[in-house]
Protein backbone atom coordinates (compact mmCIF):
# COMPACT_ATOMS: atom_id res chain seq x y z
CA UNK A 1 0.00 0.00 0.00
CA UNK A 2 1.25 3.45 -0.90
CA UNK A 3 1.22 6.35 1.48
CA UNK A 4 1.69 9.55 -0.48
CA UNK A 5 2.19 11.67 2.62
CA UNK A 6 5.25 9.75 3.87
CA UNK A 7 3.70 8.73 7.19
CA UNK A 8 4.52 5.05 6.82
CA UNK A 9 8.12 5.81 6.01
CA UNK A 10 8.40 8.01 9.10
CA UNK A 11 6.88 5.47 11.49
CA UNK A 12 9.21 2.72 10.22
CA UNK A 13 11.99 4.55 12.03
CA UNK A 14 10.08 4.70 15.30
CA UNK A 15 10.92 1.95 17.76
CA UNK A 16 8.58 1.03 20.60
CA UNK A 17 9.58 -1.20 23.51
CA UNK A 18 6.68 -3.07 25.10
CA UNK A 19 7.46 -4.26 28.63
CA UNK A 20 4.71 -6.49 30.01
CA UNK A 21 4.48 -10.01 31.44
CA UNK A 22 1.16 -10.83 29.72
CA UNK A 23 2.17 -12.63 26.47
CA UNK A 24 -1.27 -12.33 24.86
CA UNK A 25 -1.39 -8.58 25.45
CA UNK A 26 2.17 -8.14 24.22
CA UNK A 27 1.38 -10.07 21.03
CA UNK A 28 -1.80 -8.08 20.42
CA UNK A 29 0.02 -4.77 20.92
CA UNK A 30 2.93 -5.90 18.78
CA UNK A 31 0.66 -6.99 15.91
CA UNK A 32 -1.41 -3.81 15.97
CA UNK A 33 1.55 -1.45 16.29
CA UNK A 34 3.47 -3.23 13.53
CA UNK A 35 0.36 -2.87 11.33
CA UNK A 36 0.71 0.87 11.97
CA UNK A 37 4.33 0.85 10.80
CA UNK A 38 6.20 0.84 14.11
CA UNK A 39 9.24 -1.30 14.91
CA UNK A 40 8.56 -3.31 18.06
CA UNK A 41 10.85 -4.77 20.71
CA UNK A 42 9.43 -6.67 23.68
CA UNK A 43 10.44 -7.68 27.20
CA UNK A 44 8.63 -9.79 29.80
CA UNK A 45 9.82 -8.08 32.98
CA UNK A 46 11.40 -4.87 34.20
CA UNK A 47 14.96 -6.17 34.35
CA UNK A 48 14.85 -7.41 30.77
CA UNK A 49 13.05 -4.21 29.76
CA UNK A 50 15.76 -2.03 31.26
CA UNK A 51 18.47 -3.96 29.42
CA UNK A 52 16.58 -3.70 26.13
CA UNK A 53 15.87 0.01 26.66
CA UNK A 54 19.58 0.68 27.08
CA UNK A 55 20.61 -1.53 24.13
CA UNK A 56 17.81 -0.76 21.68
CA UNK A 57 17.26 2.93 22.51
CA UNK A 58 13.51 2.93 21.78
CA UNK A 59 11.62 6.11 21.00
CA UNK A 60 8.79 5.12 23.36
CA UNK A 61 8.42 2.53 26.11
CA UNK A 62 5.00 1.06 26.92
CA UNK A 63 5.50 -0.09 30.50
CA UNK A 64 3.38 -2.27 32.79
CA UNK A 65 3.68 -1.88 36.57
CA UNK A 66 2.97 -5.35 37.95
CA UNK A 67 5.69 -7.71 36.66
CA UNK A 68 8.08 -10.30 38.06
CA UNK A 69 11.81 -9.76 38.73
CA UNK A 70 11.59 -5.94 38.61
CA UNK A 71 8.28 -4.08 38.52
CA UNK A 72 7.57 -1.26 36.10
CA UNK A 73 8.00 1.56 38.59
CA UNK A 74 11.40 0.21 39.64
CA UNK A 75 12.36 -0.09 35.96
CA UNK A 76 11.17 3.46 35.31
CA UNK A 77 13.28 4.82 38.15
CA UNK A 78 16.33 2.87 36.91
CA UNK A 79 15.66 4.05 33.35
CA UNK A 80 15.77 7.67 34.48
CA UNK A 81 19.11 7.15 36.28
CA UNK A 82 20.87 5.72 33.21
CA UNK A 83 22.38 8.29 30.82
CA UNK A 84 21.45 6.25 27.73
CA UNK A 85 17.75 6.11 28.61
CA UNK A 86 17.02 9.01 30.95
CA UNK A 87 15.09 11.01 28.33
CA UNK A 88 13.13 8.13 26.81
CA UNK A 89 9.39 8.76 26.44
CA UNK A 90 7.38 6.38 28.64
CA UNK A 91 3.68 5.56 28.64
CA UNK A 92 2.60 3.49 31.62
CA UNK A 93 0.15 0.79 30.55
CA UNK A 94 -1.14 -0.94 33.65
CA UNK A 95 -4.06 -2.25 35.67
CA UNK A 96 -2.81 -0.23 38.67
CA UNK A 97 -4.91 2.86 39.09
CA UNK A 98 -3.92 3.84 42.64
CA UNK A 99 -3.08 7.50 43.00
CA UNK A 100 0.27 6.73 44.66
CA UNK A 101 1.40 4.74 41.60
CA UNK A 102 0.32 7.51 39.23
CA UNK A 103 2.11 10.16 41.29
CA UNK A 104 5.28 8.04 41.51
CA UNK A 105 5.26 7.48 37.73
CA UNK A 106 4.61 11.16 37.00
CA UNK A 107 7.48 12.11 39.30
CA UNK A 108 9.73 10.07 36.99
CA UNK A 109 8.57 12.05 33.97
CA UNK A 110 6.17 9.74 32.16
CA UNK A 111 4.29 11.09 29.16
CA UNK A 112 0.97 9.35 29.89
CA UNK A 113 -0.66 6.80 32.22
CA UNK A 114 -3.13 4.37 30.63
CA UNK A 115 -5.19 2.03 32.80
CA UNK A 116 -6.08 -1.46 31.54
CA UNK A 117 -8.38 -2.39 29.98
CA UNK A 118 -7.87 0.23 27.28
CA UNK A 119 -8.93 0.94 23.72
CA UNK A 120 -6.17 0.11 21.21
CA UNK A 121 -7.15 2.95 18.89
CA UNK A 122 -6.88 5.44 21.76
CA UNK A 123 -3.48 4.04 22.73
CA UNK A 124 -2.24 4.48 19.16
CA UNK A 125 -3.49 8.09 19.25
CA UNK A 126 -1.67 8.65 22.55
CA UNK A 127 1.54 7.27 21.01
CA UNK A 128 1.13 9.72 18.12
CA UNK A 129 0.54 12.57 20.57
CA UNK A 130 3.67 11.68 22.53
CA UNK A 131 5.71 11.60 19.33
CA UNK A 132 4.41 15.05 18.36
CA UNK A 133 5.07 16.51 21.82
CA UNK A 134 8.41 14.76 22.31
CA UNK A 135 10.33 15.38 19.07
CA UNK A 136 13.56 14.16 20.68
CA UNK A 137 11.95 10.72 20.73
CA UNK A 138 12.07 10.50 16.95
CA UNK A 139 15.63 10.08 15.75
Amino acid sequence: MFDFFGRKKKTNKIKILIVDDEPDLVQTLQDRLEMNGYNIVTAGNGKEGLQKAIQEKPDIVLLDVIMPVMDGLQMLEALRKHPESKDCAVIMLTARSQQQDIVRAKTCGIKDYVVKPFDLSELIEKIGDVLEQHPAAVR
